[in-house]
């Protein structure tokens, strides 16, 4: 995402060199200033994403849990549908 931002293709831009094409080094790659917020926002995020991410394993476990039920209702079903039916006598 930083190397896809406005921000970054301009300060490459400015920076790489090349007389034909413009051509890019590590030593231009890692002089690129990568923005960071301050450390309390990055935190915020991290405690986020943490929280996010819990949700996501809850909901993984919920969606292997339904298809447990769903694979042991659709084994009754065919039970039901394949059993032999009895003959009615009368």
């Amino acid at each position: 995402m930083v190397f896809g931002s406005d921000y970054s293709k301009k300060y490459l831009q400015g920076i790489s060199v090349g007389s034909t094409m413009d051509n890019l080094n590590h030593k231009i790659l890692n002089s690129l200033p990568i923005p960071l917020p301050p450390f309390s926002e990055q935190n915020r995020i991290v405690t986020k994403l943490e929280k996010l991410m819990q949700i996501c394993d809850e909901l993984e476990q919920s969606i292997l849990e339904s298809k447990t039920q769903n694979e042991q209702l659709l084994q009754q079903v065919l039970k039901e549908v394949l059993r032999p039916k009895e003959l009615e006598v009368g």
